[in-house]
């Protein structure tokens, strides 16, 4: 297989960083007691209960991605920016004829709409002077591990045999120029894509006391990725090798499906309690990739330049179930606040296919990954007509230990203005995080690139209820 799927696709694929409304947003994500706005019902599908009228929501989004990294001491810094569209979605409201007695069913509601979560839009880049190895040492282990000419990868050690990177002796076997590293290295990364997902849900009041809903999730995925390395001699120490060029580039799309269960009782006109259950998301995926390898070497008469075919892989991915608890203080027409705590178990992440047993593969995840505790605490204050909120995320890290860190911050903030019938709310988030990258595998570890990410989001949601 020349592209390998990892726990690292596994995990993109499975950690959500929820999208949706401004005003969602604005408060960290954190709705799972109250409801009442289209983007609970990706958390806490009961927050469909509470509406008491019918409503149609859109939230365009513009994005900013700044990563800063540092690769043996030597800093860079790129950015990219993103318009998207973060929700489109409608709630509609059925009243029983019990509304007025506020016993048994008051309300049977439906929705529908799309999220679109994980914002993959990103670009980096990392750059340094390498002492140690090269791209070529990893390569060399790996067609020593492959054993011969003909077994060697189409994507990659292929690539390096056909320019004449990658070398054998009949007496010593494979061999690359310049194994001990002392190379500049300088590796360019662009992403784009998300996760979206059409909810289709249907939530019940009981005597505004107990409010009950159940979600169908339909979530799809793009990721585009292409990586460009770039290798060369800058002391002038090999008599052979000059420079390379290695670019692969792959794309993921598919879809899943999951199901979200909710519930949220008001104990008294102040505290809602919230709790939601979420089934694994059980996806198909399709990925597509090539590479291609340019060298230059002191040679008469050789081939510098290789491409491979493209290549496609069929798979399934299952994510980890989640847990949500929820409270809520609603203090009248004053304001409210909300803290929820969503528990996830990242080392229950599982690739399969009939094509390729992932044997080696789950068990990284179950060795690497572990349990991860989101906490979300959000908050609004009416001063009608104009409603200010704010929020907060933590995420801690999904890896057991090692030089991933992972662990994620927010920060938002945002106000809405609500007249009449229609409501505008706008919204700022702050992500912040630190991860550490290996750029290729050698021996037990590999060269590490320090990356600080920082994503800025702006959302504004114009929003009818009739």
């Amino acid at each position: 297989m020349g592209f390998a799927q990892s726990e690292t696709d596994a995990l993109r694929y499975s950690q959500l960083m929820y999208g949706g409304t401004a005003r969602f947003a604005s408060m960290g994500g954190s709705f799972g007691a109250l409801g009442g706005d289209f983007s609970s019902l990706g958390i806490n599908p009961a927050g469909i209960a509470v509406y008491r009228s019918s409503e149609i929501t859109i939230t365009p989004a513009l994005n900013f991605s700044r990563i800063e990294t540092t690769y043996f001491n030597t800093p860079d810094e790129d950015t990219k920016y993103d318009f998207n569209m973060g929700n489109f979605g409608a709630v509609i409201t059925f009243p029983t004829n019990r509304t007025d007695d506020n016993g048994g069913w008051q309300f049977i509601n439906i929705g529908f709409g799309i999220n679109r979560h994980n914002n993959f839009n990103e670009r980096w880049i990392a750059r340094g002077f390498n002492p140690n190895n090269s791209l070529m040492s990893s390569f060399l282990e790996q067609a020593i591990r492959e054993g011969s000419v003909g077994q060697l990868d189409d994507f990659s050690t292929g690539l390096a045999w056909d320019t004449w990177l990658l070398g054998k002796d009949e007496d010593t076997g494979f061999f690359v120029d310049m194994p001990d590293g002392m190379v500049s290295q300088h590796r360019e990364t662009n992403a784009s894509g998300s996760i979206r997902e059409f909810v289709l849900s249907l939530g019940a009041n009981y005597g505004d006391k107990l409010y009950l809903g159940a979600t169908f999730g339909f979530p799809s995925i793009r990721y585009k990725e292409e990586n460009v390395f770039r290798e060369a001699d800058s002391e002038g120490l090999s008599d052979d090798f000059n420079q390379l060029t290695y670019v692969n580039s792959f794309e993921t799309s598919g879809s899943g499906f999951n199901f979200k269960l909710g519930a949220i009782f008001r104990a008294s006109d102040v505290v809602r309690l919230g709790a939601a259950f979420h089934t694994p998301t059980f996806y198909e995926l399709r990925d597509k990739y090539r590479a291609s390898m340019r060298s230059s070497m002191n040679f008469d008469d050789y081939k510098d330049f290789a491409r491979s075919p493209e290549g496609r892989f069929d798979y399934e991915l299952e994510t980890p179930m989640k847990a949500i608890g929820s409270l809520g203080l609603v203090f009248g027409n004053i304001g409210m606040i909300n803290v929820d705590y969503e528990y996830v178990d990242y080392s229950t992440m599982r690739l399969r296919s009939s094509n390729h047993l992932f044997t080696d593969e789950n068990s990284i995840i179950r060795n690497t990954m572990t349990q991860q505790h989101v906490i979300r605490v959000g908050g609004e204050v009416r001063l009608d007509p104009v409603i200010f909120r704010a929020g907060y995320a933590h995420h801690s890290s999904p890896y057991v230990s090692g030089v991933n860190d992972g662990e994620r911050n927010l920060l938002s903030a945002g106000f809405g203005i609500r007249e009449g019938n229609y409501f505008l709310d706008f919204a700022y988030t702050y992500m912040f995080y630190n991860e550490d990258y290996i750029l290729y595998d050698i021996g037990s570890g590999g060269p590490v690139a320090n990356r600080e990410f920082a994503n800025s989001m702006f959302r504004a949601t114009l929003g009818w209820r009739f």
